[in-house]
């Protein structure tokens, strides 16, 4: 049976470890003549390997002789240790191997010549040729990594658990980067504790999902994106020990040249300041062609701008880290609505029909498992918010590959790309995914968040006057009036009453079938939905309605499949039809939303002050502020255009024609004041309070001149309200003008 053995090239035909291992030949045979020549100025005669302890302390040249004897003798003692070393691991790693042996062979010359200088007691000028320890543990790390290898899977020691624990940590993404290569995705979050399983026995298995050198011979490479973050936890949550960089550099050095080599393109992802740093000096240092091949990126956001994000496969832990380092996730061009606050809820299909959009299909497929269906409480427990907003954002931006997983009952569904066909998720059953309760809560934030509610406002009032407390108002034909799409007078938009009737009802309908199992009853199911399906202006109002509307849809699911399906031309066949994944894969992504305006970036603001970008020019500041009024260059005009003022009065001239009878008055004469003008007020509730007041006199025609006139002007109800006006003191007068 002949056994063939394949090298790399640089092992034989470059002769690079070969060559390494015959040098060894070339110091052996150095070190011979080396102690040869210390043997004949000592006269020691052979066979004597050593002289006495005593003839070496009498002379000095008898105790060289034995210095560079056992040099010679130590190099024979790690020699074959060396080779064995040196030839296993330069058949994974030739050309760092043949580099270690050369080191080696360095070593063994400064050590014998240093072990012989007479000026270093006990032969301590061996020290000079230490290093030789460095490349000797190297080679026998690399030979040891060399047979480190998984176990084949018929192996009896293959390990199915750690298997299952390295597949969500490094898997490749279905589709592949722009360029037409392999996507793969490393997630740190992913790791287990190190406390409860060993990473030096798990390092095989996660290297194993990398592609093998087989896979590369004929291809153009791979991507490597890395999630570096951590997985988030809760204050009672113990911190999780990950493997560190070392761990991490380590295994790069395991893999195969041909593995580093393919490599086209690495991207860091949330990674900290210091591992940026550091590896920037490393790799500029090291190997400029790494560096160029490293790309970093501190969000999602980020990697957008060099790979599509919405073509990975992004599991829940990274969206989770990702929310540390920014609010929301934008990809230029693709960020919008499609799902969800659209203008059109109900897309229309390539056949010209309503269609439900992706993620009532996904979500309610999800739900509908028998599994999922029976669990208890179904749309009663609540999801975390985060989670909902990270599923509302990958929708509204057309991700391509969500997972649902709840236990062991995982739901993927397949993407149509061209020169693809339809892409599927392979391994799905160890991909992270989305829990049922996230699905539930999706499903009824979807309709909180409509642009038009299904009960709007305007609705009330009809809705009180047809649907009273009685049980006579809800019948099969009142609710196909209100729901009916021939209906010409429901309250209802088309929308609304398709959306009923396509989704809604079918839905609750058939988890209140299972109502033994999940406890959700037709009351229960619309207590639930009730509260998403109005948003009027008016909270009080939607509070005195909410009974009402919870009524109707406790009746319509009562009633759904006993006559009410069938009156609103809805079958059973066409809900589970419009679940099924549609054949024209046009239909399978929502169309952006082009009525509503893409939602922009904004920079992160935390608590404080919003800083100004100084930076900014003039022009553009001048550019974004309103235009002023044009200016008038001419003085004149401007007083041309200005209204004239009315002529002045003489007061004195005024007084005299008004004494003498005179009937030339230009202006009609200002009424007789009934009260002295209010320049202050004291407010007093009794009239003896103002006896108390100085005197004050108006001067005027009908006025009050002395303090009994007022007051009496008081008692006669001239003024109102019990309230003295105080006026300044009067000028002292003669009796003249009096």
């Amino acid at each position: 049976m002949a056994l063939t053995l394949t090298v790399p090239k640089e092992y034989g035909m470059n002769s690079y470890v070969l060559l390494a291992a015959a040098s060894t030949t070339v110091l052996n045979l150095w070190l011979g003549s080396f102690v040869g020549s210390y043997r004949k100025a000592a006269r020691v005669p052979y066979p004597n390997a050593y002289v006495t302890a005593t003839e070496a302390a009498a002379s000095k040249e008898k105790y060289l002789f034995n210095c560079a004897q056992r040099s010679h003798a130590q190099f024979i003692e790690q020699l074959p240790t060396f080779l064995v070393t040196l030839l296993v691991s330069g058949l994974k790693y030739p050309v760092l191997s043949a580099g270690m042996g050369a080191f080696w062979v360095v070593c063994r010359v400064f050590y014998a010549i240093g072990y012989t200088r007479p000026q270093f007691e006990g032969g301590k000028g061996r020290y000079w040729g230490a290093g030789y320890y460095i490349p000797m543990v190297s080679l026998l790390v690399m030979s040891g990594m060399t047979g480190w290898r998984t176990p084949p899977q018929s192996s009896p020691d293959y390990s199915n658990s750690l298997a299952d624990i390295a597949a969500p940590i490094l898997y490749r993404s279905p589709l592949p980067s722009q360029a037409d290569l392999p996507i793969y995705i490393l997630n740190a979050a992913a790791f287990p504790d190190a406390n409860r399983v060993k990473y030096d026995a798990l390092l095989p298995y996660v290297l194993a999902r990398l592609p093998n050198d087989e896979e590369l011979i004929g291809g153009k490479g791979y991507e490597l994106i890395f999630f570096a973050g951590e997985e988030e936890r809760s204050a009672s949550t113990p911190k999780k020990t990950t493997p560190g960089w070392a761990w991490i550099l380590r295994a790069y050095n395991v893999l195969s040249r041909l593995i580093r080599k393919r490599l086209q393109k690495l991207y860091l992802v949330h990674q900290r300041s210091w591992v940026k740093v550091t590896v920037e000096m490393f790799s500029t240092v090291v190997s400029p062609k790494v560096r160029k091949k490293i790309v970093h990126v501190s969000s999602l956001s980020g990697l957008a701008l060099h790979i599509p994000i919405e073509d990975l496969l992004i599991p829940p832990s990274v969206y989770l880290c990702d929310r540390r380092f920014a609010r929301d996730i934008y990809v230029p061009y693709v960020t919008g609505r499609r799902a969800f606050g659209v203008n059109r809820p109900l897309p229309t299909s390539v056949t010209g029909t309503s269609r439900l959009p992706r993620v009532l299909r996904e979500s309610t497929s999800f739900v509908l498992i028998d599994h999922n269906v029976k669990t208890e409480g179904l749309f009663r427990i609540n999801a975390r918010a985060v989670i909902l907003s990270i599923l509302r954002e990958a929708y509204d931006r057309g991700q391509k590959f969500i997972v649902w997983k709840e236990e062991d009952f995982v739901l993927t569904f397949s993407h149509w790309q061209e020169g693809h066909g339809n892409v599927m998720v392979e391994e799905h059953q160890y991909a992270e995914g989305f829990s049922l309760t996230t699905a539930t809560a999706l499903i009824k934030q979807w309709y909180a968040l409509l642009q038009e509610p299904i009960f709007p406002q305007a609705s009330y009032p009809f809705l009180r006057r047809t649907f009273d407390d009685s049980q006579d108002s809800f019948q099969i034909s009142t609710i196909v009036d209100l729901m009916g799409e021939a209906s010409d007078w429901s309250p209802l938009s088309r929308d609304s009453r398709q959306i009923l009737t396509m989704h809604l009802l079918p839905l609750l309908a058939t988890v209140a079938e299972y109502q033994d199992w999940n406890k959700m009853t037709p009351y229960n199911l619309a207590v639930c939905f009730a509260p998403a399906l109005l948003r009027g202006l008016d909270p009080l109002e939607d509070t005195k309605i909410i009974s009402t509307i919870s009524q109707i849809l406790e009746y319509s699911v009562t009633h759904w499949k006993s006559g009410l399906a069938t009156a609103l031309g809805m079958d059973e066949w066409k809900f589970d039809e419009s679940l099924r994944l549609p054949e024209a894969f046009e239909d399978r992504e929502d169309p952006l939303d082009t009525t509503v305006s893409p939602t922009t970036p904004q920079p992160f603001q935390t608590d404080g002050i919003m800083l100004v970008d100084n930076d900014a020019s003039d022009d553009d500041e001048e550019e974004s502020r309103p235009p002023l009024p044009p200016r008038t260059n001419n003085s004149e005009d401007v007083e041309e255009d200005r209204p004239p003022l009315p002529p002045r009065i003489n007061v004195e001239q005024l007084s005299d024609e008004h004494s003498h009878g005179s009937s030339a008055m230009r202006r009609k004469p200002a009424p007789v004041l009934q009260g002295p003008p209010r320049y202050s007020t004291i407010f007093t509730q009794s009239p003896a309070d103002v006896q108390n007041l100085p005197a004050y006199t108006m001067i005027g025609s009908g006025r009050p001149s002395s303090q009994t006139e007022l007051e009496t002007s008081m008692d006669n109800g001239l003024l109102t309200t019990v309230e003295t006006t105080v006026l300044r003191k009067p000028v002292p007068q003669t009796s003249e003008q009096i």
